[in-house]
C-alpha cells in the first residue's frame, strides 16, 4: 500500500508534468487560428493572416491596412481508461484487483483570442507593420466522475481477491479533474527589409494557471465473524482528496523570417526562445477523518526553445490550390530536472510552528521531438476557401515514464478540416480538429493498469474586420 509520502510524490509529479506537457508536442497546444488549424498547423511558410503572430511574425507584413480579429476554440476531451486497480489489505499477500472502466466527462474549455494590426505610422522608418495580440496558448484538461472511476467497480476474478467478501467506500469521493490554462500577451513588429524578404519579432508575456484534483485511496481490512462460517474480510476504501493549484508568469520572444521567392513559392523559418515561468501556489489534502491541510510551494520551469521551418506552394497541381508543409523541432532534452521549494505545515488561520521548508528535485529523461505537418487550401471562387491538413505530434515522454489518467499525455495524430468565407471588409473561418491519442498500455502499477486513450475534438472559429 502506498504511504502518504509516496502519495505526495505522485501529486508533485502530476503538478510538474502538467504545465510542462501542456506546451509539449504530443499534448494539446492550440494551433492559433482556424485556418492554420485546418491546415494541420503547417503555416510557417504561409503566415498570411493574423495567426502569423504565433506561427511566423514576419508574415504580418502581408496584412493590408488595419485589422481586428476575435477568435475562440472549444477543447473537448474524449479520454477513456479500461483496466484495474490493485488495493493491498493488511498484508502484501492479501490484495484485491478492482475492475475499472471510465470515460472522461464532456466539458467545454473555451480558448479566446483577440488580435489587432496596423501600419507602423510614426515608426514607419523602422517597421512596416505593428500589432498586439492576447490569446490562449494552452487550454487543456480532463474531468472524470468519481463514481464511474471507482465507486461502482467490482472485484476482478483473481485468486487473491477471494479473501475479500465485499468492499465499502468510507467517505465521500470528489471528481478527478485537471486544467491547464496559459494566456499570452504579444506585441509584434515586422518589416520587409528587401523586396520579398520580411523579418518579424514578437515579445511573449505568458500567464499560466494549473489545477489538478486527484484521489488517493487509503485501505484497511476489517474481519467479521460469521456464525458457522469462516471469517469474512471486508476491504474498506478511504478516499483522500488531493488538489494542486499554482500560477505563474513567464517571458520569451519569437523571431521569424519569411521569403516570398515568387508569387507561387514562399518559405519561412521561426525561432521561439525558451520561456521561464515561475509558479507559486498551494497543495491541499482533504479527508473525512483528518480534515484539511494546506502547503505552500514554488518552482520554476524553463520551457525549451523551438526551431521550425516551412514552405508554401500556391497553385500547386492546379489553380487555386495551395500546399504547405512544416517541420518543428523542440529541445525537450534540455529539461533535466526541476527543483521545487515546499513549505510543510498545518493550515488553520495561518502557518503554525510546524511549518518547515524542503527542497525537492524531480529528474527527467525526456527526448527532443520533431513534429511534421502538411496542409492544403483550395479557393472556390472569390469568397470561399476549403482547408484540410494532417499533423504528427510525438510526445517527449517515453512509455516507461510517469503516467496519470487525470492528466493524460500521449503522442497524437491530428486530422483537420475547415472553411473560410470572405467579403470586402470582413472574413470568417471555421475549423475542426480531431486528435487521435496513441493507445497506452500500463502494467505492474497500483492504480494505472490497463488501456488508456486520450482523444480530443477541437472546433474553432474566427471573425476578422478590416478597417
Amino acid at each position: 500500500m502506498r504511504s502518504r509520502g509516496s502519495m505526495l510524490i505522485t501529486c508533485v509529479a502530476v503538478l510538474i508534468l502538467g504545465p510542462v506537457l501542456a506546451l509539449a508536442n504530443g499534448f494539446y497546444s492550440p494551433t492559433v487560428g482556424p485556418r492554420a488549424s485546418a491546415m494541420g498547423g503547417a503555416f510557417i511558410g504561409l503566415a498570411d493572416d493574423y495567426s502569423a503572430v504565433y506561427w511566423n511574425p514576419a508574415g504580418i507584413t502581408q496584412i493590408k491596412g488595419m485589422e481586428l480579429t476575435a477568435t475562440g476554440q472549444d477543447v473537448v476531451s474524449l479520454a477513456s481508461r479500461d483496466g484495474y486497480v490493485r488495493y493491498y489489505g493488511d498484508t502484501e499477500e492479501r490484495y484485491a484487483l478492482v475492475s475499472l472502466g471510465a470515460t472522461s466527462e464532456t466539458t467545454n474549455r473555451i480558448a479566446p483570442g483577440v488580435f489587432f494590426f496596423s501600419d507602423a505610422g510614426p515608426l514607419r522608418s523602422v517597421f512596416d507593420k505593428v500589432g498586439v495580440a492576447a490569446y490562449t496558448l494552452t487550454e487543456y484538461g480532463s474531468k472524470w466522475n468519481a463514481d464511474d472511476v471507482l465507486n461502482g467497480a467490482d472485484f476482478v476474478n483473481h485468486e487473491p481477491t477471494h479473501d475479500f467478501t465485499g468492499k465499502y467506500l468510507d467517505g465521500d469521493m470528489q471528481d478527478y479533474e485537471s486544467r491547464i490554462k496559459t494566456y499570452v500577451f504579444s506585441p509584434v513588429f515586422a518589416k520587409e527589409v528587401v523586396p520579398g524578404l520580411s523579418v518579424g519579432l514578437t515579445a511573449n508575456i505568458g500567464y499560466s494557471h494549473f489545477t489538478v484534483s486527484d484521489v488517493y485511496m487509503e485501505t484497511r481490512v476489517d474481519t467479521v465473524e460469521m456464525p458457522a462460517a469462516d471469517d469474512d474480510y471486508y476491504l474498506y476504501l478511504h478516499p483522500v482528496q488531493l488538489t494542486d493549484d499554482v500560477a505563474g508568469w513567464g517571458y520569451g520572444a519569437t523571431v521569424g523570417v519569411l521569403y516570398r521567392a515568387s508569387r507561387q513559392v514562399s518559405a519561412g523559418v521561426v525561432f521561439r526562445s525558451p520561456m521561464t515561468i515561475s509558479y507559486d501556489g498551494v497543495y491541499r489534502s482533504v479527508s473525512s477523518d483528518e480534515g484539511e491541510a494546506e502547503y505552500r510551494s514554488d518552482f520554476e520551469i524553463k520551457y525549451p526553445m523551438l526551431v521550425g521551418g516551412g514552405f508554401a506552394y500556391r497553385d500547386f497541381l492546379f489553380d487555386g490550390l495551395t500546399m504547405t508543409g512544416d517541420v518543428q523541432w523542440t529541445g525537450w532534452s534540455s529539461i533535466d530536472r526541476i527543483d521545487r521549494n515546499i513549505v510543510w505545515g498545518v493550515w488553520g488561520g495561518g502557518w503554525t510552528e510546524e511549518e518547515r521548508a524542503e527542497f525537492e528535485t524531480t529528474e527527467f529523461n525526456w527526448e527532443d521531438t520533431v513534429e511534421v505537418g502538411v496542409g492544403f487550401d483550395y479557393r472556390l471562387g472569390r469568397s470561399v476557401s476549403l482547408n484540410m491538413g494532417y499533423r504528427n505530434s510525438p510526445s517527449p515522454v517515453g512509455d516507461d515514464s510517469y503516467y496519470n489518467f487525470v492528466f493524460p499525455q500521449s503522442s497524437k495524430d491530428v486530422v483537420a478540416a475547415g472553411v473560410s468565407y470572405r467579403q470586402d471588409f470582413w472574413r470568417a473561418a471555421f475549423a475542426i480538429e480531431y486528435h487521435t491519442g496513441a493507445e497506452r498500455i500500463i502494467r505492474e502499477t497500483e492504480d494505472m493498469n490497463g488501456k488508456h486513450i486520450d482523444d480530443l475534438l477541437i472546433p474553432s472559429l474566427s471573425f476578422t474586420y478590416a478597417f
